[in-house]
């Protein structure tokens, strides 16, 4: 990071952080700036005691909490460190069983508990059991299909935080000793019918993850968990028409109508790859003001849109899991026959609500003489 932008996102966390106000419950981004500062060597001592004295009850998560010991640790106040890493993991294990709902902070259950984790190893505090903690993100990770990318984050920042502190594992691959955790990838072509014997000569039991990658023999079928998510096409008079089969230059207004009703409020991501043959021919027409020649579609103003050369994507704030429709228009530019991806839907912080439609195909016919 250049020192330049540095040092202004650093002068900004204090300009937050002076006009700040009290809070009852909340002080998630006061504790986040505490501790980017701290590690910065630019936190004030009395602001970290006086939050960690009087508002670390009021700290609604404990990610929140464990900052601010990560930020008092930094600054060598291992006592209110440890209190503080305490009362996090005592959070944890309260909502361990709390079903996914929808949080401002973008973060979830499994995202406190590895943060909380990789947090104390790094601080290098011994306040609470720590092998509690692995077994809860383990056990939550493991009961999720799917996970956000502040999930994925903080399990590595924990797992980082594990090799670190780890001691020698016992386990071998193919009778060769390895240290710590290990990641091991084989690709199956190099692999062949050979068989990898992994095995613990250790006398404590651990756990072995396998986890595949490949491309399904099957396009996916429409479906969906919370969200209903359907793809059509019309002329531009307004004439609902397959895209199965469309003739080189036709120009048509894809809508994509989601439903939200059974997953409520939530950060969504829609994804609609095109097919091959076709391109976004006028990305102006979400923008208000801009579709008065098809004024019979009615869309929702999107918080971001962009209309790539592969795919139009659009991020939505909903609220109360409305109904909603997205539109814009593809030419159809190049001949011949292509696979048409399925679009989606996506709660960006909890991935487990997400639907899709169907795949299927498009073939563009030269433009006729």
């Amino acid at each position: 990071v250049p020192d330049a932008a540095m040092k202004a996102s650093i002068s900004n966390l204090r300009n937050r952080l002076a006009y700040a106000g009290d809070f009852d419950f909340g002080g998630e981004d006061i504790a986040y700036a505490l501790m980017v500062l701290a590690r910065e060597g630019g936190a004030s001592i009395g602001d970290l005691r006086y939050f960690a004295d009087a508002k670390a009850e009021a700290l609604a998560t404990p990610l929140a909490k464990a900052q601010l010991g990560a930020a008092l640790a930094y600054y060598g106040e291992q006592h209110r460190a440890d209190q503080m890493f305490r009362l996090a993991a005592n959070q944890v294990q309260r909502t361990e069983n709390q079903r996914g709902y929808w949080r401002s902070d973008y973060g979830s259950n499994l995202r406190d508990a590895a943060g909380v984790l990789a947090l104390s190893i790094e601080a290098g505090s011994d306040a609470f059991d720590q092998k509690r903690l692995i077994e809860i993100v383990n056990a939550t990770d493991k009961s999720r299909r799917y996970t956000s990318t502040q999930e994925k984050v903080w399990k590595l920042f924990a797992a980082n935080a594990l090799v670190k502190d780890a001691a020698a594992s016992g386990i071998t691959i193919d009778g060769a000793a390895t240290d710590g955790p290990i990641v091991q990838v084989y690709d199956d072509q190099a692999i062949g019918d050979r068989t990898v014997v992994v095995a613990n000569t250790g006398d404590v039991n651990t756990e072995a993850v396998l986890t595949t990658y490949g491309i399904p023999s099957e396009p996916p079928r429409a479906g969906g968990n919370g969200f209903t998510i359907s793809r059509s096409y019309y002329t531009l008079e307004g004439e609902e028409v397959s895209p199965e089969t469309v003739q080189q230059n036709d120009r048509l207004v894809a809508i994509i109508s989601v439903n939200g009703k059974d997953a409520a409020a939530g950060r969504l991501m829609v994804n609609d790859p095109l097919p091959a043959g076709f391109e976004i021919d006028n990305p102006s027409l979400l923008r208000a003001g801009e579709i008065s020649a098809l004024d019979w579609i009615s869309v929702r103003a999107a918080e971001m849109t962009e209309f790539r050369s592969d795919r139009f994507l659009a991020a939505v704030d909903s609220e109360d899991g409305e109904i909603f429709d997205l539109a814009y228009i593809v030419r159809a530019v190049s001949p011949g026959a292509f696979y048409h991806p399925a679009a989606s839907v996506e709660d960006m912080y909890r991935p487990d609500f997400r639907a899709n439609t169907d795949a299927g195909r498009v073939e563009v016919r030269g433009a006729v003489e």
